[in-house]
């Protein structure tokens, strides 16, 4: 069994998820200031430069682990970190988030996370994410260090496709599979349990609100459209 290959796949899936939970950051970041707010008075305090360390650091561990396809000589020429760096830093990420997320949903606490979206609050599915990252940095870095090269048996273009194409599965897996799992059946988004929409009449077509004026508009009295 090629370990370095299995390690390498888990690295890069873990890598898609965090680069995902990033940028997302980065692009709404006066959102996730208010998330982070949520997060008790010492979060609340440090906001300023937490709101962009947190998703410099997704980013960066992303990255620096899904480099893992490059071959040796394209990372000498590009003077990168030693991949076991930011396996590392994935494990110690994961594992910190994996707690303090147990922690607070052992006190009943349920704030936004901010991982995907302004409205994701901690779940189960918080937890099993936050290990699973750290699952694929501790199995990349078993990769790396059973393996010699980083390249296995595979010819190196054939091992950076399956590299990639493994990681992506993982990543959906992450990102839809495990939610699914924690909160099954439940309501769509915007939905409410009962089939009604969330935003009420303001998520009707513009369509039929202009037909709903048109036909209103004219009527007085106790005149009422047909």
């Amino acid at each position: 069994m090629d370990w370095t290959l299995l390690g390498a796949v888990g690295a890069t899936g873990s890598g898609f998820v965090l680069l995902n939970a990033g940028w997302w950051k980065l692009r709404h970041r006066p959102a996730f200031a208010l998330v982070l707010s949520e997060h008790g008075r010492v979060v609340a305090a440090n906001v300023g430069w937490l709101a962009w360390a947190l998703p410099v650091a997704e980013l960066a561990l992303g990255l620096g682990s899904m480099t893992v396809v490059l071959p040796p000589s394209t990372r000498a020429v590009l003077v990168l970190p030693p991949t076991w760096l930011p396996m590392l830093g994935m494990v110690v990420l994961g594992g910190i988030f994996a707690g303090y997320a147990g922690v607070q949903l052992r006190r009943g606490v349920r704030p936004r996370c901010g991982c995907l979206d302004s409205q994701d609050r901690f779940g189960a599915h918080t937890v099993l994410r936050a290990l699973a990252i750290s699952l694929g940095g501790l199995g990349g870095l078993a990769g790396r260090l059973t393996g010699a090269g980083g390249t296995g048996p595979l010819p190196p273009y054939v091992w950076a496709m399956t590299v990639v194409a493994g990681g992506l599965m993982v990543a959906v897996v992450l990102l839809v599979g495990l939610p699914l799992i924690a909160n099954p059946g439940g309501p769509a988004a915007g939905i409410s349990a009962d089939g009604d929409s969330a935003d009420g009449d303001r998520r009707l077509p513009r369509g039929h609100q202009l037909a709903d004026h048109r036909r209103t508009r004219h009527l007085t009295g106790d005149q009422q459209p047909p």
